[in-house]
């Protein structure tokens, strides 16, 4: 069972291998805990601005840092399951019995990946403009072309892709954390610089890449060749109710990826929004926490 310590206003559970799985709990102590699955630009911090929404719908957000992100232990050459014992350990030690899940972007796999292997312990899922599976070569046609082109080197060249990573977060270091962040919104639609306008929601983007940049490149290599690796699961196989979100202008990851997700996952349902981009995390906060807890 993880051993919970308290550091500065977030935790970590130290792990039975001695790993440290950093995580940060927002919202009502005492409600529906939702566990988090964070983004390939994210950690345990990643969720709304408002913490009210959480507090008014009674949820318990806890949001959790994959190896080598924030405060958690690196740990090379792991897989999406490794992550999926993990939290697992951390819910025993803090007590949960049952809970959902919430993953977002390249977060959206280990949220499914816990539905899969704990269908008596996870009791709904949602998934949120994810990642499509990256071991065929339909999954890279779904994908943003540059993100395409950095999986496929982290698939078949890993050596190569993490010099060229290194070589960017050099160079990327010598620059404030913003402007990457500025770079990266400004090829989305407009629907999705709207949302990365409001203040707040910049401002923790560029605190989560900035906590990135300090972890240094290869946790951010590690985490996209997990990715490019067979998830470990089939999408026929996952049983717990799934919700997939994904809005019609997404840029980043094609709508088509959460069709066929609808397909292929039996109790699922399929929420494709007209007016959202692959930011519909923050313009549907709500909507998805809702359906999370009000099965």
């Amino acid at each position: 069972m993880a051993k919970l310590a308290k550091i500065a206003t977030a935790r970590q559970a130290q792990l039975k291998d001695g790993r440290r799985l950093g995580f940060a709990e927002y919202g009502d102590p005492t409600g529906k805990p939702v566990f988090m699955f964070h983004d390939l630009w994210g950690n345990r911090t990643l969720r709304h601005p408002d913490d009210n929404i959480l507090k008014q719908l009674g949820v318990r957000l806890i949001g959790i840092d994959r190896p080598g992100y924030g405060m958690s232990t690196r740990k090379p050459n792991h897989n999406i399951m490794d992550v999926v014992d993990d939290t697992m350990m951390l819910a025993k030690g803090l007590n949960i019995n049952q809970f959902s899940v919430l993953g977002y972007s390249a977060g959206a796999p280990y949220a499914l990946a816990c539905a899969y292997r704990f269908p008596q312990i996870v009791t709904r899922c949602a998934v949120v403009s994810s990642l499509p599976p990256m071991d065929d070569v339909q999954g890279f046609q779904a994908v943003n072309a540059n993100y395409a082109r950095l999986f496929q080197l982290a698939q078949n060249m890993e050596s190569v892709f993490r010099l060229l990573m290194r070589g960017f977060f050099w160079f990327d270091a010598q620059r404030e954390p913003d402007h990457y962040i500025k770079e990266l919104m400004a090829s989305m639609p407009a629907v999705d610089q709207t949302i990365i306008d409001n203040p707040m929601v910049f401002d923790s983007r560029r605190k989560m890449w900035d906590d990135i940049r300090q972890n240094g490149s290869d946790i951010f290599v590690d985490e996209m060749i997990t990715l490019v690796k067979t998830w470990g699961f089939r999408l026929q196989s996952v049983t717990v109710p799934v919700d997939i979100w994904w809005g019609e202008s997404d840029t980043m990851s094609a709508p088509i990826v959460g069709k066929r997700m609808a397909e292929f996952i039996p109790n699922s349902t399929l929420h494709l929004e007209p007016r959202a981009g692959h930011l519909i995390l923050f313009s549907h906060w709500q909507p998805i926490l809702e359906s999370l807890i009000h099965s």
